[in-house]
């Protein structure tokens, strides 16, 4: 009968341990986030207790989900109540690599005024910047190059920004870098100049454009 009663004890501790945890607040502001609630996530934050550092199966913190989601509110009220700017997913992306995937430069802006580091590279060593151009979002881009980003980093393949506007056809940014300086004659490692890549994406005025510079 002892052993009955210690074993019934036991069980129900772990259950009420278990539900204590499903029930935790970062718990329930992750899935507020994920079910497309901001007014509910706001609530849970604002009563306070939610560990800011918390993180989901992508080692994502809820302002990297919440910046993803486009919850601007949400992501400002993390910010204020104090959530780690520069904290690493799984791939070490940041909640700035997140916002760079924004046309609106909103959620740069409010992050860099947080101190965010603009010059954080992912494990694939694509910088925030990097992820900006690829997605084709100048005005973002542009915020980032003002606040220090370093537009002549390569990733690990040895991308450059050249490469990256070339690559998604981005004839604007190709100019503006171009006129920073960086280099159209750099190859990545798989031997390709950013013109190569434009050819092979059929982005002809961007080819006319890395032709007339190379001839100069």
């Amino acid at each position: 009968m002892r052993l009955f009663l210690a074993c019934l004890l036991f069980f129900l501790g772990a259950a009420s341990a278990i539900a204590q945890v499903t029930d935790a607040p970062e718990v329930r502001l992750f899935e507020a986030i994920e079910e497309d609630k901001p007014l509910v996530a706001e609530g849970i934050v604002t009563r306070g207790g939610v560990k800011l550092d918390a993180r989901n199966a992508e080692q994502e913190t809820p302002l990297h989900r919440a910046i993803e989601k486009g919850m601007k509110e949400l992501a400002a009220m993390l910010v204020k109540a104090g959530a780690p700017v520069n904290a690493r997913s799984k791939n070490s992306e940041t909640p700035l690599h997140v916002a760079a995937l924004h046309v609106d430069p909103w959620f740069v802006d409010l992050l860099l005024e947080a101190k965010a580091d603009p010059k954080l590279r992912n494990d694939d060593g694509e910088s925030i910047l990097q992820w900006a151009v690829m997605t084709g979002n100048p005005q973002t881009a542009r915020h980032l190059l003002e606040r220090g980003a370093d537009p002549k980093v390569a990733d690990l393949q040895g991308n450059t920004l050249l490469h990256a506007a070339a690559d998604g056809g981005y004839v604007e940014m190709v100019s503006v870098f171009l006129a920073l300086g960086l280099d159209a004659r750099q190859r990545n490692r798989a031997g390709k100049r950013p013109i190569a890549v434009a050819r092979e994406r059929g982005h002809a005025e961007i080819v006319n454009l890395l032709e007339n510079y190379e001839k100069d």
